[in-house]
């Protein structure tokens, strides 16, 4: 970690996130490197106070994040380099105040070298996403498995009796990834932005009295954003707008239409046959060529993205294998038993209000509560998510919903299931559990409403 810290102050690049909780370790590496600098300042900023390394004085009038970051910002400009240790305290760094402050540091960077303002966070989470595309990431963890990989490979080549120059270690390692992606039965990173691999298995579902079987899929991290609809549908349907807020008020319809057009940007064969949606006739496209009808739809024999349907929605939700072999696949929520770690409701969202009326709750940025077990963000709460299904057949003798069927899309079934619920309803129906179904067709009751894309693999 220390070569890495090392490589990016000489680069002179602006924000570096580090994941790790050894804060002390990364305060230790900075001060080795600035070391070598004979003019610079450095000051450590965590829990409400800024601390003047080089001195040990507590900084009048810095007593939060955006005015440590006020006070530092316009220092920059000058000769003398100017260096930021952030530890911890990923809920303060993540309002929109301190955001825009770090977007405009990395921007200033970027149209003037010269600028001397340096910032490096040290926490245990993964850079968020709002600061994804602006500062370098560096996993400790990960790091210090590299080093120990390197000395491994030393140590072979000296076992074998061979000279190995040091800087061939890198071209080694690469070629060791290939081969572990080749040689492995699926991906390790897919190639696709923000999907995740999560790997199948059996389970029974909390609506099903048997067990069922969920393959291999790629999970979208985030519900979709704004910004990725955007990019996709060049319209924006969302009541409340922001790039990386979940896209709302998107119909059944209009989502598998997003998953079409997302597949064919991505050379991949689009999933469903929109063409006679009007006449109430929906169609799976299956690689075989097939058109099949979504009761007898095969999604293991599909390649583009898609919705997932509810059985594989509650498996990724609750953590899949993972959660298992943990024993916390049975979590209230997804993530966690708090729902206030891991999800967005009505008594932590924001009301908005207008003469004194609430008049809705603020949709919240994807990303800023813990992710679940498998680095999923946001299935519960925010935005309710859009299944494939229908909902069970209503059985009005015993007043109650049968158990999980698949039923053919038809005219006089406008139902479609929703997991995950929103930020504007009660603690209690909030459970990763809850179920709920929407009439697709009534276009004025979409908000809120939004949905997670899928692949099979």
């Amino acid at each position: 970690m220390k070569e890495n810290i090392s490589k990016f102050m000489e680069e002179g690049k602006a924000l570096l996130w580090i994941k790790t909780n050894d804060f002390q370790e990364v305060e230790k590496a900075i001060t080795e490197n600035l070391n070598t600098l004979e003019n610079k300042k450095f000051y450590i900023y965590e829990k409400g106070k800024t601390i003047n390394f080089f001195n040990d004085s507590i900084e009048s009038g810095m007593d939060d994040l955006f005015n440590t970051l006020d006070e530092l910002y316009p220092q920059g400009i000058r000769k003398i380099p100017v260096f930021l240790l952030i530890k911890g305290g990923i809920d303060e760094i993540l309002k929109k105040n301190n955001l825009d402050y770090f977007r405009e540091i990395v921007e200033t960077k970027k149209e003037t070298p010269r600028y001397n303002f340096t910032v490096i966070v040290a926490d245990e989470e993964n850079i968020p996403p709002q600061l994804e595309n602006l500062g370098e990431f560096l996993d400790k963890k990960v790091t210090d498995n590299e080093g120990a990989i390197k000395k491994y490979i030393l140590d072979l080549a000296k076992f074998e009796k061979l000279e190995l120059e040091e800087e061939n270690i890198e071209k080694i390692i690469k070629s060791l990834k290939d081969n572990i992606k080749r040689y492995s039965g699926k991906k390790s990173e897919s190639k696709y932005e923000n999907m995740v691999f999560v790997k199948g298995g059996k389970y029974q579902p909390s609506f099903a009295d048997v067990e069922k079987e969920v393959f291999d899929i790629e999970v979208c991290k985030y519900p979709t954003t704004q910004k990725m609809w955007l990019n996709i549908m060049e319209y924006n349907p969302s009541s409340y707008r922001g790039d990386n807020k979940p896209v709302e008020k998107v119909s059944w319809l209009e989502a598998l239409e997003f998953c079409n057009k997302l597949s064919e940007k991505n050379g991949l064969e689009p999933v469903y046959d929109l063409s006679k949606t009007k006449e109430g006739i929906l169609m799976i496209k299956e690689l075989d060529g097939k058109l099949v009808y979504p009761d007898v739809a095969n999604f293991k024999n599909t390649e583009g993205f898609r919705l997932p349907t509810e059985i594989e929605w509650e498996w990724f939700a609750r953590g899949g294998k993972k959660a298992i072999d943990e024993g916390t696949f049975d979590y209230t929520y997804s993530g966690s038993n708090n729902i206030n770690e891991v999800a967005w409701y009505f008594n932590n969202s924001a009301p908005r209000k207008e003469c004194g009326f609430v008049i809705g709750f603020e949709l919240k940025d994807v990303g800023m509560k813990k992710p679940n077990q498998l680095g999923l963000y946001d299935c519960c709460g925010n935005v309710w998510e859009w299944c494939y299904d229908t909902p069970e057949k209503f059985d009005e003798i015993m007043g109650e919903e049968k158990l999980y069927l698949y039923t053919a899309y038809d005219l006089s079934n406008t139902k479609r299931r929703m997991r995950g619920g929103s930020r504007v309803i009660e603690e209690e129906p909030y459970s990763v559990f809850e179920r709920e179904y929407m009439d697709y067709t009534v276009s004025h009751a979409l908000q809120n409403k939004g949905f997670r894309i899928v692949r099979t693999i």
